[in-house]
């Protein structure tokens, strides 16, 4: 019988010890709404020269799985926490269910100022398509946007 416990107890530290080790997902929409927003008030107050503080992958704009990226109006990647897609189009992205969600980013970012889009993108923690909540944020000539995602 002691011996049963004995393997009890070796399989349960084994998965607690696996459960500590495996990556957490902490991250919340209200953390990216003010990351987000954070990012939309030096992008007012200082223009594109923001962008080199927004770029830098250990900056205040990338936290933990939470990273800031602007978008032009014409949907070009001008800043991105990640250092991935600076100066593509993704006007015409779609994702895996045909959502044009750079176009919808961008329409809400000029047109209400601020909300929530969802929509899936790859997730660069896993390197697979994923649901994501993405807040979105107009400010002048640029729309910033942050994310996270959702399982």
């Amino acid at each position: 019988m002691s011996r049963h416990i004995v393997r009890i107890a070796v399989v349960a530290v084994m998965l607690f010890a696996g459960a500590a080790l495996a990556p957490v997902r902490a991250a919340t929409p209200d953390q990216a709404k003010a990351l987000g927003n954070k990012a939309a008030a030096l992008i007012a107050s200082e223009g594109a020269k923001a962008f080199a503080t927004i770029n830098d992958p250990h900056g205040p704009f990338v936290k933990g799985e939470l990273y800031v990226v602007v978008l032009d109006r014409k949907g070009v990647v001008r800043a991105n926490g990640m250092n991935k897609l600076i100066g593509m189009n993704m006007w015409n992205a779609k994702d895996p269910d045909g959502v044009l969600f750079t176009q919808k980013i961008v329409k809400l970012g000029t047109t209400a100022g601020t909300g929530w889009v969802d929509y899936k993108f790859t997730d660069p923690a896993t390197n697979k398509i994923e649901p994501k909540k993405t807040w979105v944020h107009g400010v002048g000539k640029y729309v910033v946007l942050c994310g996270v995602y959702v399982k």
